[in-house]
């Protein structure tokens, strides 16, 4: 993913492309400040950079974090893997000791394994069947007048479609996508990640003692971090201040506990 060059007013007479000295300069790079030319310039969100520094991933933390899972397999990934090799001795093992009453449910099984297998090693068609293995589930369960397991499917269809539309898993099977959605993705896994801990800390530390303190921790740290001025940007601070908020109140909440211990009723 390269960012596209745009045209930019001219930096005026008598300036010269550094990569280029044939061709004028239409500006300088945000980071290195070099002049640079129509053919060199590239923008990265809104930035007019030099083609050296916008292909540097401290410039452009988007394509960073896509070259971080491009083709690599994430959790969900790891997860169809062993849903594969369940599916396929549980499928052999249906077919040897099932007797034909399980002829349907073991080729079922088999399939799904073999679709499963398909997704962990990245076949762009396994992402679709995968989807398909609840709905041929639920239509298996209609055929047999089977309502429970109708019922069953839908909580594996809405998974299966999850993982579907989830990005990392997207980009592990290298589907390209714009940058808005990189951007949605990154700030969820990867933006000031301590300061989201220090929320979900916080929110343990009312039922776990001793989990506020960490949460006071991470939130701190978190709250230290934010700086929506670098690059990237560093944000959540809202999810930092709320988690100081919770570990305090966690803590306290337990030290009360300790010292007059739990009220009793009646």
């Amino acid at each position: 993913m390269t960012a596209q060059s745009s045209p930019s007013p001219s930096t005026g007479e008598g300036g010269r492309c550094h990569a280029h000295p044939d061709q004028p300069a239409l500006g300088a790079c945000t980071r290195c400040g070099v002049f640079f030319c129509e053919r060199d310039r590239r923008l990265v969100d809104d930035q007019p950079y030099c083609d050296t520094c916008a292909a540097r991933p401290d410039v452009d933390y988007l394509e960073r974090f896509r070259l971080e899972y491009w083709g690599k397999r994430d959790g969900w990934a790891w997860m169809v893997g062993i849903n594969a090799v369940a599916y396929l001795i549980g499928g052999v093992f249906l077919l040897v000791a099932g007797g034909a009453n399980m002829l349907t449910t073991a080729l079922f099984w088999l399939v799904a394994g073999a679709v499963c297998a398909c997704f962990w090693l990245g076949q762009p068609w396994a992402r679709l069947g995968f989807v398909f293995i609840p709905l041929v589930f639920m239509g298996i369960s209609l055929v047999k007048a089977e309502p429970m397991g109708l019922a069953f499917g839908v909580m594996p269809l809405l998974m299966s479609i999850s993982i579907y539309n989830d990005t990392r898993n997207k980009l592990f099977f290298q589907v390209e996508m714009p940058r808005e959605t990189l951007r949605k993705a990154w700030h969820l896994y990867k933006n000031n990640a301590v300061a989201r801990a220090g929320l979900m800390l916080g929110v343990l530390g009312l039922f776990f003692p001793g989990v506020g303190l960490i949460a006071l921790v991470c939130s701190g740290i978190g709250l230290r971090n934010v700086d929506p001025d670098a690059q990237p940007p560093i944000g959540r601070k809202g999810q930092a201040i709320a988690g100081l908020v919770l570990g305090a109140v966690g803590c306290l909440f337990w030290v009360w506990l300790g010292v007059y211990g739990f009220p009793r009723l009646g």
